[in-house]
């Protein structure tokens, strides 16, 4: 009898241990994902497919590829002032932000390979928004790419040693709006940014282009 109480006090142990990680285990973490064929101005198609995801520890981790059929001269490297001859831009990225508010989502990440040199090392921010599967409205994405800023001189008053204006920061909202997520002040410290200027979700728009895909936000 001892026996069998002792298997059994060990089994439940067991499935007691193991029921916290099957637990964490089933919980989706945020993320973003999808791809989207577009066309612009020119008339060629260009494509961009990301997925970013949160881990355990609230950093993101994940990557952009972004492909078009336009070919783009890029000056020569080596400073001889002939351009190269014109080839198909696409660009690699490593994203390394994450930011979802309802159906839309802020990614933002550094260029890590590009047909293109002079866009490795650059930032790029996608905004997305995932309207479902239906097709009434259809989902929507807009993009930039960012130069990264020069580190240099920190503005201060000269005739005050004690002035600590530029590394000041608040942040502004709505006294009447007790709802209002309000919009942090700009950082003005060169060099000290880590990505492309960033804004409410809500402040972003999104272009008027011929698109298709599909887009998923989960939270």
């Amino acid at each position: 009898m001892k026996n069998i109480a002792y298997a059994l006090m060990l089994a439940l142990g067991l499935i007691g241990l193991a029921t916290p990680w099957s637990t964490r285990a089933g919980i989706s973490l945020p993320s973003a994902s999808g791809t989207y064929r577009f066309v612009l101005e020119d008339e060629l198609t260009k494509q961009v497919e990301f997925s970013a995801t949160w881990d355990e520890r609230g950093t993101t981790t994940g990557q952009l590829v972004y492909t078009d059929e336009a070919r783009i001269s890029e000056q020569d490297p080596e400073g001889g002032g002939h351009p190269d001859e014109p080839t198909q831009f696409s660009m690699t990225a490593d994203l390394d932000s994450l930011t979802i508010e309802g159906n839309r989502a802020l990614i933002g990440g550094v260029v890590r390979d590009s047909s293109h040199h002079s866009y490795i090392g650059r930032w790029v921010q996608l905004v997305v928004e995932d309207n479902g599967n239906g097709l009434e409205t259809a989902d929507k994405l807009t993009w930039r790419v960012c130069q990264p800023e020069a580190s240099g001189w920190i503005p201060s008053d000269a005739e005050d040693p004690r002035d600590e204006g530029a590394y000041a920061n608040w942040w502004a909202t709505d006294f009447e709006q007790s709802e209002d997520r309000g919009i942090p002040s700009r950082n003005i410290i060169p060099g000290s940014r880590r990505g492309c200027p960033t804004f409410p979700l809500s402040a972003y728009r999104f272009p008027i282009i011929k698109g298709e895909g599909q887009i998923q936000i989960s939270q």
